[in-house]
């Protein structure tokens, strides 16, 4: 298990006998751990791609570091030494990663690979140089190995120097972790919760029907497919939550036997954030501790909301200049959606806020940003389950049960809400139940009952898509006592039907009179006696269909 040894901003750990300093010095020395390492192995082919006036130039400037193959996408001038470095002419399609890049060239004959055409048995290219005006890849946050500088010049150099040090092996954690079992992405053939694919800006995620996948070669974690996901199924890794709140805890209780009070947490990413942080370090109000993580994109609501339960006044993020447009607009799409339960919990929505690049800051600081003690005491609760356990704890610690309203409206989107269900329509055939993968909704057992947990609720919609009666809508909200007290409430029941022949009960009285009904016309149920079997459980049935053809037979 690797140790992640986040450092505190070097202007404050000279303070440890303060409170603050006091709080850097217990988050510094906290293991934690991640869930393994992805390995990548580059012996420096480098593809590079663009018109020949720029990519020449380029394969010059490498040819005697590294092994240099051109794709021209112009026909441009003929050099003398083109012709050693060129491969082929046009605009291939590409995919891969660090030493794993795949190209392909659409031809008469089909599509060839670029490798194949190399020879001499090499199977994919290492780097990749993009000097296209409209580059080869387009996610926001592309793979390692590859480089899109088009045609700017700072660019290119910063490209030629970082090129030669990309040869060797190397590792990086694996930043996620998935649990299937709890993933509300699909279900037979039914498409439900997209969040961790559209919050991807390396499009590391794609659909398998009912499931995803993470390559992990692509994945750069970013974190905004754990923060974004309402089940807890994608979670990260680097570190796992626990790790990152046990740490916290640590770190507040250190805090508070310095005497510190009403603490506050700004995370920060472990490279930008703490340049600028440096910067800022004399203005930082005393109370506010830096907290430097992989990538704040990482710091979703179980996180924001677990902190206040511990006690601390305010939770700020700090996102980068330059941060993914898609990881800015995940961060702020979950804050918009959390708000509401903020102020269900009667705290100030700015108690959680969300400051984007260094001028930002600024202006922040200028305000004196940060709020009073809110009042709650931080219980000894448990930091251990997954994501929706967290949520839930953190409900029940900062849950005021005196207030006038228990129930709060939320925007369509939000992970929390009930399920209606139109007793009329709803025959109880349980297909709503079946797909549910977070177990909120569930069967009777033996009884013809739908049963609903709102605490286990991500409002995904599969239920609502599965039923055949459509008797199912949702509800967003967030109804605090479900998960102050979790328990299963019952959303329809009816009178069981039970077998005409051995008396077993196996269906309702509505779903055997709705089929009757709709087969009332069927000439396979024109005599006394096939219609009869409809009121029958399955062995019964058979049973008497057998019976049926053997008399028939010896007639």
């Amino acid at each position: 298990m690797l140790e992640i040894q986040h450092q505190p901003l070097e202007s404050l750990k000279a303070k440890a006998a303060d409170p603050r300093g006091a709080a850097l010095g217990a988050l510094a020395s906290a293991n934690m751990g991640t869930a393994g390492f992805v390995e990548y192995r580059s012996a420096g082919t480098v593809l590079i791609h663009g018109p020949v006036a720029r990519a020449l130039p380029a394969a010059r400037a490498l040819g005697e570091e590294m092994r240099c193959l051109l794709v021209a996408e112009d026909d441009g001038d003929q050099p003398a030494d083109l012709r050693q470095y060129l491969l082929a002419r046009g605009r291939p399609r590409l995919n891969g990663y660090l030493g794993a890049y795949e190209a392909w060239l659409d031809t008469d004959e089909g599509p060839r690979s670029l490798a194949e055409l190399v020879g001499g048995g090499l199977k994919a290219f290492d780097l990749v140089l993009d000097l296209a005006d409209a580059p080869l890849m387009t996610m926001q946050k592309p793979p390692l190995g590859y480089f899109a500088v088009g045609g700017d010049e700072a660019s290119l150099a910063e490209a030629l120097a970082q090129l030669p040090a990309m040869v060797g092996e190397f590792q990086k954690p694996r930043f996620f972790a998935y649990d299937e079992n709890i993933c509300a992405h699909g279900a037979r053939g039914m498409t439900g919760c997209t969040r961790c694919m559209d919050a991807c800006a390396t499009d590391a995620i794609r659909s398998l029907g009912e499931k995803v996948e993470v390559d992990p070669y692509l994945c750069q974690g970013c974190g905004s497919c754990a923060a974004a996901c309402p089940s807890g199924a994608m979670g990260y890794a680097f570190p796992h939550a626990r790790d990152l709140l046990g740490g916290l805890r640590r770190a507040l209780r250190a805090y508070g036997d310095a005497g510190g009070q009403a603490p506050a947490l700004l995370f920060h990413d472990d490279e930008w954030g703490s340049e600028v942080l440096e910067a800022f370090a004399e203005r930082l109000p005393e109370r506010l501790i830096p907290v430097p993580v992989e990538d704040v994109g990482s710091i979703g609501p179980d996180i924001w909301l677990s902190a206040l339960a511990m006690g601390v006044s305010d939770v700020v993020v700090l996102l980068p200049d330059a941060v993914e447009g898609v990881l800015a607009e995940t961060a702020r799409t979950q804050k918009a959606l959390f708000d509401p339960v903020l102020e269900a919990l009667q705290l100030d929505s700015d108690r959680v806020r969300l400051v984007s690049g260094q001028a930002a800051l600024a202006a922040w600081l200028d305000a004196s940003p940060l709020h009073d003690d809110h009042g709650r005491r931080a219980g000894n609760f448990s930091i251990a389950g997954g994501k929706r356990e967290r949520l839930q704890i953190a409900f029940s610690e900062l849950y005021r049960p005196n207030r006038d309203a228990a129930t709060t409206e939320l925007p369509a989107g939000a992970p929390f809400g009930q399920i209606q269900v139109d007793r009329d329509a709803c025959t109880l055939c349980m297909a709503c139940a079946a797909v549910c993968p977070v177990e909120a909704v569930t069967s009777g057992g033996g009884e013809p009952k739908l049963l609903f947990d709102e605490s286990r609720c991500v409002q995904c919609g599969l239920c609502e898509q599965a039923c055949p009666e459509d008797a199912i809508t949702l509800e967003a909200r967030l109804h605090l006592p479900a998960f102050a007290m979790p328990q299963t409430r019952v959303l329809n029941e009816e009178a069981p039907f039970h077998c005409v022949s051995c008396g077993k009960a196996f269906a309702t009285e509505k779903m055997i009179g709705r089929v009757a009904e709709q087969l009332a016309g069927h000439w396979m149920f024109q005599d006394e006696r096939a219609r009869r079997r409809l009121e029958m459980c399955e062995d019964c049935r058979v049973k008497d269909l057998f019976d049926e053809e053997g008399n028939s037979l010896g007639q």
